[in-house]
């Protein structure tokens, strides 16, 4: 799919709520917590605030203009309504974003720390490194300060303190890659607690193999 601007508006709502219950299906959004959004030409479809990503309806689905004004839908936008827009702004390739609170990769933004495995060759493939953003408080302007400087090289990010972003065509493909990176960190986590002392590292010339990889299939 390239870009929704033909799409009718039900099946946008109907993508966004399929997300959000798979979220809430694998655990990583709490009762209240997370964010899906779809951009259409001039106008974002997103979750509203305060909704059970398990109870929600198309009907709960909410529009904003890219300025974050709310042009449909009776309950309100997401405090961090500015933080999908501002990625709409800087990317035009990309159409939906998915924010939550995975486990294991909102350990990494508590600790304040980039995702960087070189034991793992489907890491190195998909995403070779997911950096942390500096601290911002959540539903303000400077939660984004720093997506400037990681967005147009990184489709996942973790946000200090707070949880992962994603970026993507489509919502699935937003959130097929914070599963990727959840499920990557499970790995690492298990690996890191069973065989603390294994040097388990690719050598260098297999991660520069992998890079040339990673590269070609950015480049489509």
């Amino acid at each position: 799919m390239i870009g929704y601007d033909e799409v009718p508006d039900y099946e946008i709502k109907r993508q966004i709520v399929e997300v959000a219950k798979m979220m809430n299906r694998k655990g990583l959004v709490g009762t209240y917590e997370g964010n899906i959004s779809v951009r259409k030409k001039g106008k974002v479809y997103e979750t509203p605030t305060m909704q059970s990503k398990e109870l929600l309806t198309e009907g709960k689905i909410i529009c904003v203009d890219m300025n974050g004004e709310q042009l449909e839908g009776e309950l309100k936008p997401t405090s961090e309504t500015p933080m999908h827009t501002k990625c709409y702004t800087l990317r035009n390739d990309i159409h939906a974003v998915v924010h939550c609170h995975a486990p294991h990769c909102t350990a990494f933004a508590q600790a304040g720390q980039d995702y960087v495995d070189m034991a793992s060759p489907e890491f190195q493939i998909l995403f070779g490194r997911v950096p942390c953003l500096g601290y911002g408080t959540p539903g303000s302007p400077d939660i984004i300060d720093e997506l400037p400087n990681y967005i147009a090289e990184f489709d996942v990010v973790f946000l200090a303190q707070h949880g992962v972003l994603a970026v993507g065509e489509t919502p699935l493909e937003a959130y097929s890659k914070i599963m990727s990176v959840e499920m990557l960190l499970q790995t690492y986590f298990t690996r890191k607690m069973l065989f603390p002392e294994s040097m388990c590292d690719l050598p260098a010339c297999e991660i520069e193999a992998l890079m040339k990889i990673r590269e070609s299939n950015r480049k489509g």
